[in-house]
């Protein structure tokens, strides 16, 4: 702790410390500034467009991208022509007409009555 406190300033001080004109700088830096803010007066604004624009902009390539994409033709591809069903769709077509007579058998009732039927005939005499 510092054992002798400056005195705070007084209030005429500090409005003399505020009005003085004091300044840091060189003649030289002064000069250049003043330049400088003549010539950014001078010269006209560059203009950017608004940040919005670019947004705007980005969702219109957007869409179009995804129009193109929903609206472009599927190429099909190319027909053979028709020369009948390959040799394991033949089989395969045989063998349904040879099961399909057995469709009958999957009926629950029928796949129980040949659940009960004996496996010896009875011999007829």
């Amino acid at each position: 702790m510092n054992p002798n406190p400056k005195p705070s300033p007084r209030d005429e001080e500090i409005d003399a410390f505020l009005r003085r004109n004091y300044r840091d700088t060189t003649p030289e830096f002064e000069k250049r500034w003043v330049d400088l803010k003549r010539q950014l007066r001078s010269e006209p604004a560059v203009r950017r467009p608004a940040p919005w624009l670019w947004w705007l902009g980005a969702l219109t390539v957007g869409a179009t991208a995804v129009a193109l994409l929903v609206t472009a033709p599927r190429r099909s591809p190319p027909l053979t022509p028709d020369s009948g069903p390959s040799p394991a769709l033949a089989e395969l077509f045989a063998m349904d007409t040879v099961l399909s007579r057995g469709t009958a058998l999957l009926d629950g009732e029928n796949r129980d009555a040949l659940l009960h039927l004996p496996t010896q005939p009875k011999l007829q005499n």
